[in-house]
């Protein structure tokens, strides 16, 4: 007996969702962007979390799902390191490429301006390649090792235990939406928000100065530059692995160790406000597109607009609020697709 490969297929994404986005804290998502022995000390911790997640694959399957099992844990260590990596040197040249402009007497926009003169769109990039490597990996492995592969007998009579004298075919179609519509929650609040915030994430350079002639002068700012995220603006000190924990997943109203927000964040800060709204909006996108009803998403992103319409004079402001908003958008459109196909499956 074979399982229905849409159920797998769903459920091996699901896993990846949590193990990514529920199950990762604050200290492993920082310690993985460290570097060396503690980035490992991270990056292992979180790979036996993404196995820990596949252990009904493996009971289910046995030998294939191990197997399974330790290609998916064993590549998304090389995947994350990877990006850890690539993202560091991405944000490093589009710094140094920045500073480079200043130098030559090019104008560097301060703090309020646009999205910074080092902002660089590649970490946000590199954020979607990776989560489509660990999927793109998932499914790879299912299809060369588990849609062939029969069921375990001993899986198959737990589950016909379990579940009596339930019908199948709802007890599948009820499985099957919860765990489409749970990755799809997942996907569209701590995903999309951790994508976004990566993406809009503001960068400036700030040339450091000299000390002013006093007799008991004031120590000069260090070299570094400024973060902005939303209304956030925080000065990033070298050597304090702030740029590792930036580079990994901004959290709003948490500034790092090293970093000082010049505006303090509360509970209903512009920040937190606004990636509510973000989150909202992305539900609802997702809602119509599998309830049938695309033709109402641009009535959302026509009231968001309509209420911040003023502000999009500022061009700073607009630059992050469309590139923000044009990202959740497609985010939402993307995951509420892609789950609306799976569930057409059903019966």
């Amino acid at each position: 007996m074979t399982a229905d490969p849409v159920l797998v297929l769903a459920w091996l994404i699901g896993a990846h969702l949590v193990a990514d986005f529920v199950l990762q804290n604050d200290w492993i998502a920082i310690t993985k962007a460290g570097e060396g022995r503690r980035g490992w000390n991270g990056v292992l911790v979180h790979a036996a979390i993404v196995a820990l997640c596949l252990v009904p694959v493996a009971l289910a399957y046995g030998g294939p799902g191990l197997a399974l099992l330790l290609l998916v844990s064993v590549t998304h260590i090389g995947v994350d390191r990877w990006k850890v990596g690539a993202t560091r040197r991405a944000e490093s040249l589009a710094r140094e490429r920045a500073r480079r402009r200043a130098q030559d007497g090019e104008p560097v926009a301060g703090p309020g301006a646009g999205l910074g003169s080092a902002w660089t769109p590649i970490p946000g990039l590199l954020y979607i390649v990776d989560q489509l490597a660990h999927i793109g990996i998932a499914i790879a492995g299912w299809a060369f090792l588990l849609s062939r592969a029969p069921l375990e007998p001993g899986w198959i009579a737990a589950v016909d235990s379990l579940l009596g004298s339930w019908d199948r075919a709802t007890v599948h179609a009820v499985t099957l939406w919860s765990v489409v519509v749970t990755s799809l929650v997942i996907a569209n609040t701590k995903g999309a928000y951790f994508f976004i915030a990566t993406l809009v994430h503001p960068r400036e350079v700030i040339l450091g100065t000299e000390e002013p002639p006093d007799p008991a002068p004031a120590p000069p700012p260090p070299p570094g530059y400024t973060l902005r995220v939303g209304p956030l603006v925080a000065t990033v000190e070298p050597g304090t692995g702030a740029d590792a924990r930036a580079e990994r997943e901004p959290r709003a109203g948490r500034p790092a160790s090293g970093v000082s927000a010049a505006v303090p964040s509360s509970p209903g800060s512009p920040a937190r406000i606004g990636a509510t709204i973000g989150v909202l909006e992305r539900l609802l996108v997702v809602t119509f597109v599998l309830v049938g009803m695309e033709a109402a998403i641009g009535f959302v992103i026509a009231a968001k607009t309509l209420a911040r319409f003023k502000q999009l004079d500022d061009r700073g402001f607009a630059e992050y609020y469309l590139l923000g908003t044009l990202a959740s958008v497609l985010v939402a459109l993307a995951t509420g697709l892609l789950g609306a196909a799976a569930l057409d499956t059903l019966p």
